[in-house]
């Protein structure tokens, strides 16, 4: 019996040994190339770690080896760059990620994630210091067992996932310059006269809000993924020729030349018409005119446009000459359809109601706001089934038509042609998903 005691101590023993031998073994060839690799990018230029804490497991994950750096005072200098919104690019296995960004008064402009980060804007080009945190922890794992370092000691495994794998994180440090200038794209450099051209415009650092001037008409930029949009209409009366459009953004000017290309609307019989009294035009004035020059709005629309009327049959089109007993008189702005009275008169497009009532002058009338100072005027309804304030949907029904239904798409205040609207045409379509 006691020799068989003895020798369960020395098997005990002989394991005992073999697990420090192996441990040992283990422990001395884990290097830091067990640690997940720190490539990160800020603008297109690599980052250099400066500092880490990783645990990288061993047998099986029963063991950590511990590698530390504690962070220094080096601070990784990047040069100009020259975009608005320098990309920042992690490792793979990044679960969770703390950056801060200084100007060059050490003031604190920015303190989040690295997805908060998307939605920054940088508030004028200038010198900036950012640093950067990137962790590794299974799920569930506590971030701030690794902001302490370590003694390079072995440590227990956390075991909150099976196989074990590195975890800990990196740290950069880095400066910048950001010289970034704006950068202007329009949809075409050509259009036909009731037409409507986009603009894009995307590069520049700051939230203020871009001007452009045009004698084309009104025009008002909106937020966009990408920066700016706006819409430049030409509309049926625009001189053809060339226009100059001019673009100014944190006080850089840039101007681009857009050509725009008489058509031939053709001519229409009318019957004379009856002056509207000096009441009717002036209540017209005080209660539709101000929408002309409303601030714009987000972009509602998705897509082609639905014509108000399902049924119809066109008595004067958009741009067309209007002739009367044989003298030629002005053009038309808008278009006159004759409809079936008591159909549905649908909304062209998604947008919010900014007009709904009776005018003198043009009876029951909506006005929708389709965005980026987009608007449809409806008048002559037989009746109104929506009120000021309420949203719409694309072909959802804002009242009953009467015999005539007039129908303006207007930008801002010049009018256009609505025919490129139900078919998908021109620059309000321009790279519509961006």
């Amino acid at each position: 019996m006691k020799r068989f005691l003895l020798w369960l101590i020395s098997v005990a023993l002989g394991v005992v040994v073999l697990l420090a031998a192996v441990m040992g073994v283990s422990y001395a060839f884990t290097t830091e190339g067990g640690c997940p690799d720190g490539a990160a990018q800020f603008g297109g230029q690599a980052l250099e770690p400066n500092g880490s804490c990783w645990q990288v497991p061993l047998l099986g994950g029963q063991l950590d080896k511990v590698f530390a750096s504690p962070s220094t005072l080096t601070v990784q200098k990047l040069g100009v760059l020259y975009t608005a919104h320098p990309e920042l690019t992690l490792p793979d296995w990044t679960g969770y990620t703390a950056l801060t960004i200084q100007n060059a008064a050490g003031d604190v402009l920015f303190a989040g994630s690295a997805g908060e980060y998307q939605n920054f804007l940088f508030p004028a080009n200038g010198e900036y210091k950012a640093e950067l945190t990137a962790w590794r922890v299974p799920k569930g794992g506590v971030i701030t067992q690794f902001e302490g370092g370590s003694t390079g000691q072995l440590r227990k495994n956390l075991g909150l996932e099976r196989p074990a794998k590195p975890t800990g994180w990196y740290r950069y440090s880095f400066r910048f310059t950001l010289q970034a200038s704006a950068e202007v794209e329009l949809s075409a450099e050509r259009v036909e006269q009731g037409g409507t051209v986009g603009v894009r415009i995307s590069g520049m650092t700051g939230d203020a809000v871009p001007t452009i001037e045009t004698d084309l008409g009104s025009v008002q930029c909106v937020r966009a993924a990408e920066g700016w949009r706006a819409y430049i209409p030409a509309a049926y009366n625009a001189s053809s020729g060339g226009h100059e459009v001019n673009i100014t953004v944190n006080g850089e000017t840039i101007t681009r030349t857009l050509t725009v290309l008489p058509k031939d609307f053709g001519t229409v019989e009318v019957e004379a018409e009856e002056p509207a009294a000096e009441s009717a035009n002036a209540q017209f004035r005080s209660a539709i005119w101000p929408l002309y020059e409303a601030a714009v709005t987000a972009k509602q629309w998705q897509g082609g446009f639905v014509s108000p009327a399902e049924d119809s049959m066109t008595l004067v089109d958009y741009g067309q000459i209007k002739v009367t007993n044989g003298q030629q008189g002005s053009r038309s702005n808008s278009t006159k359809l004759y409809t079936i009275p008591g159909a549905p008169c649908r909304a062209a497009a998604n947008g919010t109601v900014v007009f709904a009532g009776s005018l003198e002058l043009t009876g029951n009338t909506v006005v929708i706001d389709h965005g980026c100072g987009l608007r449809s005027y409806l008048y002559g309804l037989q009746e109104l089934s929506v009120s000021r304030g309420q949203t719409v949907e694309k072909g959802q029904a804002v009242g009953a038509l009467g015999e005539e239904l007039t129908m303006d798409f207007k930008l801002g205040s010049r009018s256009v042609n609505p025919r490129l609207l139900f078919q998908t045409s021109g620059g309000l379509f321009w790279k519509e998903n961006d």
